[in-house]
């Protein structure tokens, strides 16, 4: 081979070495590794999260609904029924954070039964126990709200019933609040009264007079005659001490006073109480008049001791503003709990808000705040 050629075939092995080297080179650095396993992290959570929220929104509008349902199977069968008195329909709820409720119906077999219910898990209830009972025209006493809270989302969804059983679930198309009271005038004279006749009552008969004979004096009473005692035993027969009978009285020793037992119980100290006044409060989500409310909360008999006081809405629900002027207390004393409403159809309804000392001062007071829209 000349060396032409040789010259040739080292340089063609030369390039192929080269481009070899540059082939191996290609690929994702580490720091580009990093950065894509990252970034497919957090979309990832964030599916995870998006994926969470919905099925915890599904549960609530789910179970939200499906309460609704029972709520109007109730009202139809009343009407169905005709229900009596005493055999209406109902629907009862048992408190904030309670996850069961109670419908009372004719479920086929002719009778009314009570049958319980479960919301699905992470939800529970945010208002106040009730008790709804269907009148035989399908309507109840007063409009309510039940909320159903989901603590996972932290927020409530609404089931309304109006007082003539309309029931909405996540609004209030039928706001019985908002329809002002009506006066009713009373209405007097509109019927004619007829004049009564007056017929004249009979004289009474003259009553028989006494005799002029003069009416006998009573007699006057003997006085009665001292009788003198004694039986000559120390008594002296009325001479005046100078009986030969006579005898000193004996005067009597003064006992001694009893001393005081060395095993006497001290009293009693009296235990720590709370109370809190008023227990209710009316707010409006609307009227700017009624849009936060106050209580006073008060210890006695806390002497020596500084308790914290908490007040919290029941259930672990957020329906409403708390606030508290005093946070210590320093033996007995008093604070303000101060509660405003929240904008929204979650925060309708009636809430409980438990107030509280630590250490235990008594039991936990509740205040029930009912909020209208």
């Amino acid at each position: 081979m000349s060396g032409v050629q040789r010259e040739f075939f080292v340089g063609g092995d030369a390039q192929m070495k080269g481009n070899s080297s540059r082939t191996t080179q290609r690929g994702f650095t580490l720091v580009q590794m990093l950065t894509t396993i990252a970034i497919i992290a957090v979309v990832t959570v964030f599916g995870v999260l998006g994926i969470k929220t919905a099925r915890a929104e599904f549960r609530l509008q789910n179970s939200a609904r499906l309460f609704a349902t029972y709520v109007e199977k109730a009202r139809v069968d009343a009407i169905r029924r005709h229900a009596a008195t005493g055999e209406e329909s109902s629907i009862e709820t048992f408190g904030p954070g309670t996850t069961t409720y109670a419908v009372s119906m004719d479920w086929g077999s002719g009778v009314v039964e009570t049958r319980n219910f479960d919301l699905e898990s992470g939800l529970s209830f945010a208002t106040a126990a009730k008790k709804v009972s269907f009148d035989w025209r399908g309507r109840i006493t007063e409009a309510w709200v039940f909320q159903v809270f989901s603590s996972y989302l932290a927020k409530s969804l609404p089931v309304d019933v109006s007082g003539s059983g309309d029931i909405t679930v996540g609004e209030q198309h039928f706001p019985d609040q908002l329809i002002p009271d009506i006066s009713i005038s009373q209405v007097t004279n509109d019927v004619a009264t007829p004049t009564p006749t007056i017929q004249a009552s009979p004289s009474p008969e003259n009553s028989p007079s006494p005799s002029d004979g003069a009416s006998p004096s009573p007699e006057a009473s003997p006085s009665p005659t001292a009788t003198p005692h004694g039986n000559g035993n120390g008594g002296d027969n009325g001479n005046n001490g100078n009986g030969p009978n006579a005898s000193p009285t004996p005067t009597p020793e003064s006992s001694p006073s009893p001393s005081a037992s060395p095993g006497a119980s001290p009293s009693p100290i009296p235990q720590c109480a709370s109370a809190i006044s008023p227990s209710r409060l009316d707010l409006s989500q609307s009227d700017s008049t009624k849009q936060s409310g106050s209580a006073t909360f008060s210890m006695i008999n806390a002497t020596g001791t500084v308790r914290i006081i908490s007040a919290t809405q029941a259930g672990n629900g957020n329906s409403v503003n708390i606030a508290l002027s005093l946070q210590r207390i320093d033996g007995n004393g008093s604070t303000i709990v101060t509660v405003s409403t929240k904008h929204g159809a979650g925060n309708r309804g009636a809430f409980v808000v438990e107030v509280s000392g630590s250490p235990a001062c008594g039991s936990t007071q509740q205040l029930t705040v009912f909020v209208s829209n």
